[in-house]
């Protein structure tokens, strides 16, 4: 499918080639259909987190980042001021974070729950806070700096944290202000990788509005590769970017940055919780 953009006036064309017109207006109906009800009943997040679930699983061949990106950010722009009359884009800067990380919650729930997994997302500072204290770790990070916990699943009532995960769509999320608290977990033996789409494009008339990302190449590495090929600083970086470059078999720090199949599942971001949460001990 073609896809057509107007920046500054002027008309562009992006293509999504395993994206289908009827996989577009499945998305369309998706998020009309969801911010047309009252807010009270469906926030702004789960309309995005919506449309997203719809177009991954329609399009499983298609580029996630890009259906994230040039898909549901500009039908939420478009469809959001006829329905609840609010400013897409300040809306999308405070609903667009929920809403990855309530993707990954339901994305990866049913493939993690049979091995005994939950997958948190935490919504709110409250929510947020309290795991930080389970982590131990609440004392000693702000309280708004983790995303998604992952624990096991002991009875029905008791779940033992064993690891939080830092969800960014785009790493230019001040994703440094994360390592802090990834580095706590990880200095207390909890798991603590990166999950991105890791986006980024530029218009013309300096780019071409291809959706490479911001991750480099082992041999140009940025400064965001930096921080889990050499620093460390995060148990790997997973990215549902196809365009993101995979790191080599070795790197300094023994982290690495892995490009995901959404399509494939387990995909390498679930096997390796699934691995994390065998090895950990109660």
């Amino acid at each position: 499918m073609l896809l057509t953009l107007t920046f500054r006036g002027a008309d562009y064309t992006v293509e999504l080639p395993a994206l289908s017109e009827s996989d577009y207006e499945a998305a369309r109906a998706t998020i009309t259909q969801e911010l047309a009800r009252p807010e009270g009943e469906v926030k702004n997040r789960d309309a995005i987190c919506s449309a997203f679930l719809t177009l991954v699983r329609r399009a499983p061949n298609e580029n996630p980042s890009d259906l994230w990106h040039q898909v549901v950010y500009r039908l939420y722009c478009e469809i959001l001021p006829k329905t609840r009359q609010q400013d897409p884009k300040q809306s999308w800067v405070r609903a667009s974070g929920d809403a990855l990380e309530l993707f990954l919650e339901q994305w990866y729930g049913p493939i993690l729950q049979p091995h005994g997994i939950s997958i948190i997302a935490l919504i709110g500072r409250a929510k947020k806070r309290d795991t930080l204290t389970r982590f131990g770790i609440g004392d000693k990070v702000g309280d708004s700096k983790l995303d998604v916990c992952l624990a096991k699943i002991i009875t029905d009532d008791a779940q033992i944290p064993f690891g939080g995960v830092h969800v960014k769509a785009s790493l230019a999320e001040r994703i440094s202000d994360d390592i802090p608290c990834s580095r706590a977990l990880q200095r207390k033996g909890f798991l603590s990788p990166l999950w991105t789409l890791d986006i980024k494009s530029f218009p013309p008339p300096h780019g071409d509005l291809v959706n490479r990302g911001e991750l480099g190449s082992p041999d140009a590495p940025s400064e965001k590769r930096k921080y889990v090929e050499i620093h460390g600083d995060f148990d790997n970086c997973y990215t549902a970017n196809t365009r993101s470059i995979a790191s080599g078999p070795k790197t300094r720090s023994a982290k690495r940055i892995i490009v995901l199949n959404l399509a494939n599942q387990p995909d390498r971001f679930a096997q390796d919780v699934i691995a994390a949460a065998k090895a950990r001990r109660h």
